[in-house]
């Protein structure tokens, strides 16, 4: 058991394009794992739905190299989790292919070891069969039905894979869907230190230097995890964490600001004291951890249709003096031509619009709609939005006699479309499964590179 482990953390993103100045102070200090989370849900379901990484390919190379080389270079291991923004097999797939290149090119040797976190609907079915699932707050009980509507599944894995890959000599670990703590953690608890101050470290620790009082330099914070506290303090010496940026960090994204839930544990952090070491650093003391039932969140995405969507600018004003009135008539007739013409009814698309500005503000001169279409297939799609903007553009207001144009738009054409042709997902699953076994939902393969 090592009294003291130090782990660093490049970014909050890997390709956000971290400060290479700030990295070289950061290997300065000897760190014993170099890390980098690769996902989020922030950006919505499409990623995980498509198995597409948001982050360009040339950026994520560039980060993933400086990362592997140095790492390889001075025998620190490298771990990236949630690969290619959603962590489903694709996403590892792309992020595995750069790592084998920047090998190739550089000519390093180390053994790689790939995590996959996708889980299929026959497994959602076999846990689901056995009770095993359980909805988190706000959603609702799992069937075979709702099953059957995933496009994509992952499970989002604690520590424990990462740490099996270090056992078996892993040097660089690309893994899928992993909580952002877990990435962290892993070293630490390999080490004999699975308590709070770990996973508390790894909290404030999964955005990079998001947690400092001002991120003059994006990139590389680092924690000194110990049995009985853990430090913080970014790496470029001109940066500073301060107790209330510590504490701001702590609470992020957290439904509970005093527990938060890892697999197979809670982080007590209502007692947690933050005390400034220096200037520049702050240590941490009075967090508490409990093991629990190990369970994994599950994460899916269900494929809703094709999307399009229109932006125009309204700046008359008697538009604006009756905005609500006119767009339930913009709706009301583009359905009506929508039915007439391409003989689709409401079931047949979903259609909504949405204001930026307030027109009853008598200091208001324009105000913003986005009119929004989701349909069945992709020549739907831009039939319906194609009415849609047609007839926001001259349906027929009061106070106005004849003809009239009452809206901008500044693209041609009008409408647009989202990636992939407008392919759009939703959220199906925010749930977890109780598991015997920390490896179960994942399947780890080697590269000797």
């Amino acid at each position: 058991m090592k009294k003291e482990v130090c782990v660093l953390a490049v970014a909050g993103m890997l390709g956000s394009s971290f400060d290479e100045k700030s990295y070289q102070y950061a290997l300065e200090k000897h760190p014993d794992m170099i890390g980098c989370d690769s996902g989020t849900c922030d950006s919505g379901p499409f990623y995980l739905g498509e198995g597409k990484p948001r982050m360009n390919r040339k950026a994520a190379k560039r980060d993933l190299e400086l990362m592997i080389r140095e790492g390889v270079a001075r025998k620190i291991p490298v771990i990236v989790g949630s690969a290619g923004t959603a962590g489903a097999d694709p996403n590892v797939d792309w992020m595995i292919d750069i790592v084998k290149e920047i090998a190739a090119e550089d000519k390093l040797h180390f053994k790689l070891a790939e995590i996959k976190t996708e889980l299929t609907k026959e497994q959602l079915k076999g846990y689901l069969a056995k009770g095993r699932i359980r909805p988190l707050d706000g959603w609702e009980n799992l069937n075979d039905k709702k099953i059957d509507e995933i496009s994509r599944c992952v499970s989002v894995i604690g520590a424990e894979p990462m740490i099996e890959a270090l056992n078996q000599g892993a040097d660089v670990i690309i893994a899928g869907r992993a909580t952002d703590t877990s990435i962290y953690s892993a070293v630490p608890i390999r080490e004999g230190l699975d308590n709070a101050f770990a996973w508390h470290a790894g909290k404030v620790l999964e955005c990079g230097t998001l947690a400092s009082v001002f991120e003059k330099y994006h990139g590389s914070m680092m924690a000194w995890v110990r049995e009985d506290s853990m430090s913080i303090e970014p790496a470029h010496p001109e940066m500073a964490v301060s107790p209330v940026s510590v504490v701001s960090h702590t609470l992020y994204e957290n439904s509970d600001p005093f527990h938060l839930v890892e697999p197979g544990r809670v982080l007590d952090i209502k007692d947690a004291v933050y005390e400034a070491e220096n200037d520049r650093r702050v240590k941490v003391t009075g967090s508490t951890m409990e093991k629990t039932p190990y369970t994994v969140k599950i994460e899916g995405a269900k494929f809703e249709g094709y999307r399009r969507v229109a932006v125009a600018g309204v700046r008359d004003p008697l538009v604006l003096k009756q905005m609500d009135s006119w767009l339930e008539e913009v709706e009301k007739a583009a359905r009506a031509k929508i039915q007439k013409g391409m003989q689709l009814g409401k079931d047949d698309y979903r259609f909504r619009y949405l204001v930026y500005g307030n027109p009853k503000d008598a200091n208001t001169e324009t105000v913003g709609v986005i009119f929004d279409i989701l349909a069945k297939t992709p020549q739907d799609a831009d039939g319906v939005i194609s009415n849609v903007w047609h007839t926001a553009l001259h349906v027929p207001i009061h106070d106005w006699e004849g003809a009239q144009s009452q809206t901008a738009f500044p693209f041609s054409p009008p409408s647009l479309m989202t990636m992939e042709n407008g392919k759009t997902y939703s959220f199906c699953l925010n749930h977890v499964i109780q598991i015997d076994d920390p490896l179960e939902t994942c399947r780890i393969k080697y590269y000797d590179l």
